[in-house]
């Protein structure tokens, strides 16, 4: 490398007017001629350069970053890997590898450390996470008391996801015949694995935000179709669309500022907020953190790995979710019997009645009193971590035994009209099923059409929450759309029926114009015709008169023997006198003999 950078010094040194003699200066300082003759000429630079083109941050950013961790872990709150390639992407705009925090933290180890347990003994285990738990304890603590935060003040937020026609493993009941056979073993399910999440969140006070609902779709805009079932005048649910219908930074920022802060600022009045959450990366970004810095937020993270003990809502609500939605999916499939497919238009209903059975008040309430957030008592949750659970297995009560042995008894007893009649409950009940799933399908599915009030910011990566408001604009936007393109519709249809009924008088009158046509024409026939056979006639005249021209010219004439012999024979011709007769006209011949009569005019 110092060779080369020497070969480089001696080829700038030169003089502006003399051209470089790259050979030679390769061969001085022993160095490839190619490499020095791209190096001199930009065409690659040093290995140095190339680093930092590569390096998703800068020294400078990386100082940057250094001393925002310093300020989080001041907070109380240190950032996962996760979050520092959160971090990263959004200082440079870049996609930082897979493995690109680790090498950082390498990189940076003078300055920056992170810790990773090990394998430890059970007990050595829970000793642990009891001191982990009682130091999140002690921040909460801290921050509930120099805040005076009531439970109205007090908030808890994660994510759900739901694959949209799996239902949760649960214990079903087959006839042991049918078991043992084999090939019987799986339930029926609808299979449709496209994913949607909901955002829940609740308040210590007992009661939840409106749930927001995340919708998988390539475009990334809500369908008018998928709501279907949603009445926007009555129920609350946000809703918004991503390409993997996860969470990602973008909508992680808009949830917080369309609907956490919008939800629960009046609720707060000025005072501050605490919102607990986990450390998923779409949920803790600088921009997300300096938001709840302006607006009184506080934020707390539970420890790694500990949201299964310590997160209200991971403790007694979303397994509930589940079990509900699942027993709302199986209540769906046995209706259509699976004749009928689950599709993103029938989800609102099935989640919504599944949220309203599991998020209740008291549901709220024991949730965040098991996790020893209120009332705040951090016992409830460290005591269990060195609880012994109990040996044994109870036993089974004989007289529980003799009871169910007595009652199986009496059901093979059961009559066959008893029989029959428990049958015909289950094909009616069979039947109403199908009625309902038909129903369902016969709904009018519509046109899919996205709900837009107008173009999501690009500077929050176009991510947007709809509120119910918000809904029922955009279905008021859509209605109007609808109506004018109904009555442009019509106005299509008006011109079309009026350039129609233009077209069927211009080929009305251009036929009467033929017909007048072709009238003439055949007058013309006529009349060429007629003056054709005239003059046809004209020509057979003309041509008997030729005829009779040709026969009398060739008619032979006498000798002039006999002519003379006529002529000596002929008496003397008299003087030419004028005749009389006695019609008093006096009558001449000529020469010849011929009698000339005057013309009438000229007799008297």
């Amino acid at each position: 490398m110092a060779s080369m950078e020497l070969a480089l010094a001696a080829l700038r040194s030169a003089d502006p007017g003399e051209k470089p003699n790259i050979s030679l200066v390769a061969r001085t300082y022993g160095v490839s001629q190619s490499g020095l003759y791209k190096r001199f000429h930009g065409i690659t630079g040093s290995k140095e350069e190339h680093y930092n083109t590569q390096r998703i941050l800068t020294t400078s950013q990386s100082k940057a970053l250094i001393k925002w961790i310093n300020q989080l872990t001041e907070r109380g709150l240190p950032p996962t890997n996760s979050m520092l390639a959160n971090f990263a992407r959004e200082i440079s705009g870049k996609e930082p590898g897979k493995n690109w925090a680790t090498r950082w933290l390498k990189a940076h180890s003078d300055k920056v450390i992170s810790r990773f347990s090990t394998g430890l003994d059970v007990d050595r285990k829970r000793a642990d996470s009891a001191l982990k738990y009682a130091l999140y304890f002690a921040l909460i603590g801290r921050k509930i008391e120099q805040y005076n935060l009531g439970p109205e003040q007090i908030y808890n937020m994660d994510e759900k996801g739901f694959m949209l026609g799996v239902t949760t493993k649960r214990k079903r009941i087959f006839t042991r015949r049918k078991y043992e056979q084999g090939g019987y073993k799986q339930h029926l399910q609808d299979g449709n694995r496209e994913w949607i999440t909901t955002i829940g969140c609740i308040c210590a006070n007992g009661t939840a935000l409106a749930p927001s609902l995340i919708y998988m779709a390539k475009s990334g805009h809500i369908q008018d179709s998928w709501l279907q079932d949603f009445d926007s005048q009555v129920q609350r649910c946000f809703f918004a669309a991503s390409e993997s219908g996860w969470t990602n930074n973008d909508i992680g920022y808009r949830w917080l500022v369309d609907v956490f802060d919008k939800e629960t600022k009046s609720q707060a009045s000025r005072g501050w907020r605490l919102l607990i959450l986990d450390g998923h990366g779409s949920h803790v970004t600088m921009k997300f953190i300096e938001y709840c810095d302006s607006n009184r937020i506080l934020l707390a993270i539970f420890p790694a790995h500990a949201t299964h003990t310590l997160q209200p809502l991971d403790v007694a609500l979303f397994s509930p979710l589940s079990n509900a939605y699942t027993k709302q999916l199986d209540d769906f499939i046995n209706d259509s019997q699976g004749f009928t497919r689950l599709t993103k238009r029938d989800f609102f209903r099935l989640f919504w009645a599944s949220w309203n059975e599991v998020f209740t008040s008291k549901n709220i309430n024991s949730a965040f009193a098991t996790t020893g957030l209120y009332p705040f008592n951090p016992d409830i949750v460290i005591k269990n971590l060195t609880r012994k659970s109990p040996a044994g297995h109870p036993q089974v009560n004989p007289e529980l035994q003799l009871s169910l042995k007595m009652i199986g008894d009496g059901l093979r007893r059961l009559e066959t009209v008893s029989q029959l009649s428990t049958k015909l409950i289950l094909l009616e009940n069979e039947n109403q099923g199908l009625k309902r799933a038909l129903i369902n399908a016969k709904k009018p599915k519509g046109k899919k059409q996205p709900l837009l009030l107008g173009l999501p910011s690009e500077q929050d990566g176009g991510a947007l929450f709809m509120s119910p408001s918000k809904v029922q604009q955009a279905r008021d936007i859509i209605s109007q759309k609808n109506e004018q393109a109904a009555q442009e519709q019509a106005r299509k249809d008006d011109r079309k029926l009026q350039q129609q009924l233009t077209k069927q008088a211009k080929e009305a009158k251009k036929a009467e114009k033929a017909q007048i046509q072709q009238e003439k024409r055949e007058q013309r026939e006529r009349e060429a015709a007629e003056k054709q056979q005239l003059k046809d006639e004209q020509e057979l005249a003309k041509l008997a008169g030729l005829q009779l021209q040709t026969d009398v010219i060739s008619t032979p004439k006498a000798s002039k023997s006999s002519k003379k012999q006529a002529s000596k024979q002929a008496p003397p011709k008299a003087p030419l006198e004028a005749d009389s007769k006695d019609d008093g006209v006096v009558v001449t011949t000529n020469r010849r003999g011929r009698a000339i009569r005057p013309p009438a005019r000229f007799r008297d």
